[in-house]
C-alpha cells in the first residue's frame, strides 16, 4: 500500500511538471508576479502594501532590459512608481487612484516573503500571511492556518494538532483566536487535526507572539487573528473544490456597485467515499478512545462522523468613507456510534459527542477626515461541547455539556497627529458566560455550574517612526476592570524597532497580559476521552485570573537574498492551575496553582535563489513549573520542546510549486514508574517529568500545478505527502489499569498520509 501511494505521487509529480512545460502566457500578468521574478534574479527587496499593485498588471519586461530600465518599463505600464533606497530596497508608491487616507494608512513591512511567498514581517514585530499571494509549504495541500503558522519558528505543538498549538511555551487555551475580530473558542475539526477555518475565505492572518497592540486582551500567550477578504469584488467569482477529506465552495457575488455577499462552505466526504486519507484521520484522532476500543463483552459498530463549517459575510461601502460587515460562523463535529452487548439478547445503547461553535458580528467603519478613522464592533460568539455517553455493562448514561456564550462590544480610533505620529484608542465591553452541567442516571446525580464575568477595558498607544523610517517605537496600554472582582488591571505593551548599517534590524519588544478563561481537564475519560478540556473561569479562589509578563529582542540580517534571524526571549505565566496542564502521573487528581517560566531563543537562516528558496530553522527552549506547595518545586513543562530543527526548501517557476522538508523535535517530557511500582505492579511515580519521550521526525512533501480550463476558468491539482517515511512518531504516553495490570499506552501520530485537491476557479 505504501508503495502505491509513492508511485501515485510520483505519477502526479510527473503530470504537473510535464504540464508546465506546455504553458506559454503572453497575455499581462500581475505586477505581483513580476516583483516576486525580479526579487529571485536582483539583489533587490520590494517593500510595499497589498492595495498599491493588487489590481495593477503588466506585460512581461523584455529581456534585455537591465533592473533600472524594468522598473522604468512597469512605471509606464502600471502608473506605478519605484523608488530605489541604498539598502537595496525597492519602494512602490501607490498608484493615483488611492485616496489621501489609503496613502497616510499603508502598512509597512521590513521582511518580506518570510520562509516562502506571502509571509511577512511586520515592523511591529507580527507576522502576517497573505493568502492570495501565498507560496507552499512541506506537506500542506491546502493553505490550512494554523497548520501553517507552525512553520514559523517558536510555533510548536506538542500532539500534532491545531486544537493544541504551543507558542514559547504556552498551552493553546492561552492564545486569542479571532476571525473578523470574533472570538473563536473551537479551533479544530476532526477534534483537532485540521482547521475549523475555511483556508478559501481566510484572507490573511497575524500571529503576535510578544509586543501585542494594547486593543487585544484577555489572553497570555499570542493573538492570532484571521481576517477574511475586505475589499467589494464588482465582478461575481467562485470556487469549488475537493481533496480526500472534505470538499468545499466560495461565492463573492455582486449585489449592485456598492455591495456584495461572501458565502463559503465546507463537508466531510466520508458518507459518500472513506478514502484512505480520511481513515487514517479517524484512527489517528479516536485512538485508545471508547469507539475504538472494544472488549470482548461489548462492541461498537455505526460509527457516524462528519464535519462541517459554514461562513457569511455581507460587505456594503455606505460612502466612500463609511463601510459595513456583518459576518456569521458555524462550525460542527459530530460523532455517534453504538456500543452492542455480545450476549445471548443482544443490547445496543448510543453513545454521541458534538462540538459547535456559531457566531456573528457587525463592523462599522467611519473615516472622518485624512487623519482621523473610528471603528465599532458588536459580536456574539458561543461555543458548545456535549457528550452522551452510555455504559452498557453498567446500565449507565452520563450526559456532559460545556457551554460558552460571550458577548462583545468594541470601538476604535486612530488619529494621525503628523507624517510620524499615531495615536490609537479605544474602549471594549466583554461579557462572557461559561456553564458546565453533568447528568447521571445511575447513580441518579446532577450538577450545573454557571458563571459569568463581565470586563471593561480602555486602551491606547502611540506609534512613532522616524523621518528615514528607521526608527518606530509603539508603546501603550491596556486598562481593564472586572466587576465580579472589582479590581483594576493594568498591562503595559512596548515595540520598538531600529534599522542600522542598512541591512540590519535591532528589535525589542515587551508586555503585560491577563486572561480569564481557561481550558481544564476533570478526568481523562470525560467527553469520551476525545475531547476532554472543558472551559471554565476564573474565581479568584482556587482558580486565579492569569497573568503574564514577556519580554524579547532579536536581530535580523537582510542582504543579497540572506536572511539571518535571532530571537531571544523570557516569558513567565503565572495563576495556572494543575487541570489546566493535562497531568496524567501523580499530579493527576490533585488541585494546585503555580506558575510557568520559558526562556528561549529562534534562530532562522534563509536564502533565495531565482526560483528556489531554502531555510533551516531551530528553536531552543527551557520551559519549567513552579508550584509551592509540592515536594517537587519545580519540573520540566508537560509542553516542553527542549529542541525542535526545520530544514525546508519550495521551488516555484510560473504557475508550478513543489516543497519538501524536516521536522525534527526532542520529545515531550513524561514521567516514568519507579522500579518498585513496575515490580509491585502499583502507580508509584518516579518525579515529576522526569524523562522523556522519542525523538519526534517527519519528512513532508507537496507540489502543486495551475492551468487553465478554458479562457475564464482556472483550475488547481496538488498532492501533498506527511510524513513521507511512514515514521513512528509517539507524541503522548502515560499508565493505566487494565485488568488488574497497569500498562503503558501510547498515541501515536499520523503516519504517512497522502493527500491531493483538485479546485476550479470561475
Amino acid at each position: 500500500m505504501r508503495i502505491k501511494r509513492l508511485l501515485l505521487f510520483i505519477f502526479c509529480l510527473l503530470f504537473f511538471t510535464a504540464n508546465f512545460f506546455a504553458q506559454t502566457d503572453n497575455e499581462k500578468i500581475p505586477v505581483q508576479e513580476i516583483i516576486e521574478q525580479l526579487e529571485k534574479e536582483y539583489p533587490f527587496t520590494f517593500s510595499y502594501a497589498d492595495k498599491v499593485i493588487e489590481n495593477a498588471t503588466s506585460p512581461t519586461p523584455p529581456k534585455q532590459l537591465s533592473f533600472e530600465e524594468i522598473l522604468e518599463f512597469l512605471e509606464q505600464q502600471t502608473s506605478l512608481q519605484f523608488s530605489i533606497l541604498e539598502n537595496n530596497i525597492v519602494i512602490i508608491q501607490p498608484n493615483i487612484n488611492l485616496s489621501l487616507n489609503e496613502l497616510q494608512n499603508l502598512e509597512e513591512v521590513f521582511l518580506t516573503n518570510y520562509l516562502t511567498q506571502g509571509i511577512t514581517k511586520k515592523t511591529e514585530g507580527s507576522f502576517e500571511i497573505d493568502y492570495q499571494n501565498f507560496g507552499i509549504l512541506p506537506g500542506l495541500i491546502e493553505p490550512d492556518v494554523l497548520l501553517t503558522l507552525q512553520n514559523l519558528p517558536g510555533v510548536e505543538s506538542v500532539n500534532e494538532t491545531v486544537s493544541e498549538i504551543n507558542i514559547r511555551g504556552g498551552t493553546h487555551d492561552q492564545n486569542l483566536i479571532l476571525w473578523d475580530d470574533i472570538r473563536v473558542y473551537q479551533s479544530g475539526h476532526f477534534f483537532g487535526l485540521i482547521s475549523a477555518f475555511n483556508p478559501y475565505q481566510t484572507r490573511k492572518v497575524a500571529l503576535y507572539k510578544n509586543g501585542t497592540n494594547p486593543e487585544y486582551g484577555n489572553s497570555v500567550s499570542s493573538v492570532i487573528s484571521m481576517q477574511t477578504e475586505d475589499e467589494l469584488n464588482t465582478d461575481f467569482y467562485s470556487e469549488v473544490g475537493t481533496n480526500l477529506v472534505s470538499a468545499h465552495g466560495f461565492v463573492d457575488l455582486p449585489i449592485g456597485k456598492n455591495s456584495s455577499v461572501q458565502f463559503s462552505a465546507r463537508n466531510s466526504i466520508n458518507k459518500f467515499f472513506e478514502s484512505p486519507t480520511y481513515r487514517e484521520y479517524y484512527n489517528r484522532a479516536f485512538q485508545n478512545s471508547e469507539i475504538t476500543t472494544s472488549t470482548d463483552e461489548v462492541l461498537t459498530a455505526d460509527e457516524n462522523f462528519n464535519f462541517f463549517d459554514i461562513n457569511l459575510r455581507y460587505l456594503w461601502n455606505i460612502s466612500d468613507n463609511d463601510q459595513l460587515r456583518i459576518n456569521f460562523f458555524n462550525i460542527e463535529n459530530n460523532l455517534d456510534f453504538q456500543e452492542i452487548m455480545d450476549s445471548e439478547e443482544p443490547q445496543s445503547r448510543e453513545s454521541k459527542l458534538s462540538q459547535s461553535s456559531l457566531g456573528g458580528g457587525i463592523f462599522y467603519e467611519k473615516q472622518w477626515n485624512s487623519d482621523l478613522k473610528t471603528t465599532a464592533q458588536f459580536y456574539v460568539s458561543s461555543y458548545q461541547l456535549e457528550a452522551q455517553n452510555a455504559d452498557i455493562l453498567n446500565d449507565q448514561r452520563l450526559i456532559q455539556q460545556n457551554e460558552i456564550l460571550e458577548t462583545g462590544f468594541k470601538i476604535n480610533s486612530f488619529y494621525d497627529i503628523d507624517e510620524n505620529f499615531r495615536l490609537q484608542n479605544g474602549y471594549e465591553l466583554l461579557e462572557t458566560g461559561i456553564s458546565n452541567l453533568e447528568d447521571i442516571n445511575n447513580p441518579d446525580f446532577g450538577s450545573y455550574v454557571k458563571e459569568v464575568i463581565v470586563g471593561h477595558s480602555i486602551f491606547s498607544s502611540l506609534q512613532y517612526k522616524s523621518e528615514n523610517k528607521k526608527t518606530r517605537l509603539n508603546i501603550g496600554g491596556r486598562l481593564n476592570y472586572f466587576n465580579k472582582f472589582d479590581f483594576l488591571l493594568f498591562e503595559p505593551r512596548f515595540t520598538f524597532n531600529q534599522r542600522f548599517l542598512d541591512f540590519f534590524t535591532f528589535e525589542i519588544l515587551g508586555e503585560y497580559k491577563s486572561q480569564t478563561a481557561t481550558q481544564v481537564i476533570d478526568f481523562q475519560s470525560d467527553f469520551l476521552g476525545i475531547e476532554k478540556r472543558r472551559w471554565q473561569l476564573a474565581n479568584e479562589k482556587d482558580i486565579p485570573i492569569l497573568k503574564s509578563q514577556q519580554i524579547s529582542a532579536g536581530l535580523n540580517y537582510n542582504r543579497n537574498k540572506w536572511l539571518i534571524s535571532i530571537d531571544a526571549y523570557l516569558k513567565e505565566v503565572g495563576g495556572i492551575t494543575s487541570q489546566s496542564q493535562g497531568f496524567q502521573n501523580q499530579y493527576q487528581y490533585e488541585q494546585f496553582t503555580g506558575k510557568y517560566v520559558a526562556k528561549g531563543i529562534d534562530f532562522l537562516i534563509n536564502k533565495k535563489w531565482k526560483h528556489f528558496s531554502a531555510w533551516a530553522s531551530y528553536s531552543l527552549m527551557d520551559n519549567n513549573y513552579t508550584f509551592p506547595n509540592l515536594e517537587n518545586k519545580s519540573f520540566p513543562n508537560n509542553v516542553e520542546i527542549k529542541n525542535s530543527l526545520t530544514l525546508a526548501a519550495t521551488y516555484n517557476i510560473k504557475k508550478f510549486k513543489i516543497s519538501t522538508g524536516l521536522n525534527w523535535r526532542t520529545g515531550k517530557p513524561f514521567t516514568t514508574l519507579t522500579e518498585e511500582g513496575l515490580a509491585t505492579n502499583t502507580f508509584d511515580f518516579e518525579k515529576a517529568n522526569n524523562s522523556n519521550l522519542p525523538n519526534y521526525w517527519r519528512v513532508d512533501i507537496s507540489a502543486s500545478q495551475e492551468f487553465k480550463l478554458d479562457k475564464n476558468i482556472d483550475a488547481l491539482i496538488g498532492i501533498s505527502v506527511w510524513n513521507l517515511f511512514d515514521n513512528e512518531n509517539v507524541i503522548n504516553s502515560y499508565y493505566q489499569e487494565q485488568d488488574n495490570q497497569i500498562e503503558k499506552i501510547d498515541y501515536s501520530a499520523l503516519g504517512i498520509t497522502p493527500n491531493i485537491v483538485f479546485r476550479v476557479f470561475f
